[in-house]
C-alpha cells in the first residue's frame, strides 16, 4: 500500500511551529462554530508537515460521514485515502507542487498570507459514495524560511453530482474584500471533450469569467493571437456556432 503521508510530508516540507500560535488562531473557529447554522460547508485548520487537524467544524461530519473524532485520530491519512483514485496523484504530483511553487516565488510574507487557494477534487464518503468537493484555503503561518506552517481551510460540498475537471485557482487579495485571479490551471478535462487540451480549456474557463483575448493573454503569458486561435478551436471542437453558445458551455463544465 502506497504510504500517502509520507508522500504529502515530501512535498510539504515545513518547519514546526509554536502550540500556542495554534491555540491563537483556533480559538476564534471554535467560538464561531457555537453560532454557525448547519451547511454542506466546515472550517478546518490544519498543520503542516504532520498532517495533523487541530481543528474540524461540526459540519464536517454530515459532509464526509466520519466523526469528528475520528477524522482528528487519522489525520491527513483519512483524506488522502478518500480522494478518488483518479485524482489523488494529481493532487499530490501537480496541485501541491504548484501551490507550494506559486508561495515560493512570492517574496513579501504579507503577500504569502493574503492568498487564497481554490481546487476541487471527489471525495470517498464513510458509506462508499463520491461527492464534488471545493476546498478554498488560507496560509495562517509561515514557517522561519517562510514555507506554510499552518492552514485555515473551507470545504464546501458542491450541489453538481457529475464528474468535473479538476482545476485550481490562486487569488491575491489586494484590498480588503478585492481578490484578483493570479493563478489558474485546469488538471482534468471532462470526458466527453477530452479532445480539449489543457491550454484550451484554461482558455475556456477565462471566458466563461468574461476576459477578453488581450486580458486572457496577458493571464497566460501569450499572445491575443494564440488566445484567439484558441478560440477558434474550441468553437470548431465544441460544434457551438457563436462565443455565446461557448460561454454558456464554459459555465456548465469549467467554472466551479
Amino acid at each position: 500500500m502506497r504510504n500517502f503521508r509520507q508522500e504529502f510530508i515530501d512535498v510539504f516540507k515545513s518547519g514546526y511551529i509554536r502550540e500556542d500560535t495554534i491555540t491563537r488562531h483556533i480559538e476564534p473557529y471554535i467560538q464561531m462554530e457555537k453560532y454557525l447554522p448547519d451547511l454542506a460547508a466546515y472550517f478546518y485548520v490544519l498543520e503542516y508537515p504532520s498532517g495533523q487537524y487541530r481543528f474540524l467544524g461540526r459540519q464536517q461530519e454530515h459532509i464526509s460521514g466520519y466523526p469528528n473524532e475520528e477524522v482528528l485520530q487519522r489525520g491527513i491519512d483519512l483524506f488522502l485515502h478518500s480522494v478518488h483514485p483518479g485524482e489523488i496523484d494529481i493532487l499530490l504530483h501537480h496541485v501541491y507542487p504548484d501551490m507550494i511553487a506559486f508561495v515560493a516565488a512570492q517574496e513579501d510574507d504579507n503577500v504569502k498570507k493574503g492568498l487564497l487557494f481554490q481546487y476541487n477534487y471527489r471525495y470517498k464518503r464513510k458509506d462508499g459514495t463520491y461527492v464534488n468537493l471545493l476546498d478554498n484555503m488560507h496560509i495562517l503561518e509561515l514557517d522561519e524560511r517562510g514555507r506554510a506552517s499552518l492552514v485555515l481551510g473551507h470545504v464546501i460540498m458542491l450541489q453538481n453530482g457529475e464528474l468535473l475537471p479538476l482545476r485550481m485557482k490562486i487569488k491575491q487579495f489586494q484590498f480588503k474584500e478585492l481578490a484578483e485571479t493570479v493563478f489558474s490551471r485546469v488538471y482534468t478535462s471532462l470526458p466527453e471533450h477530452s479532445h480539449l487540451t489543457t491550454r484550451e480549456m484554461e482558455i475556456l474557463g477565462y471566458l466563461a469569467l468574461g476576459y477578453t483575448s488581450r486580458e486572457t493573454a496577458q493571464k497566460l503569458s501569450i499572445s491575443p493571437l494564440t488566445v484567439d486561435t484558441h478560440r477558434r478551436h474550441l468553437l470548431r471542437k465544441l460544434q457551438c456556432n457563436n462565443v455565446v453558445e461557448m460561454t454558456r458551455f464554459a459555465f456548465r463544465n469549467a467554472l466551479l
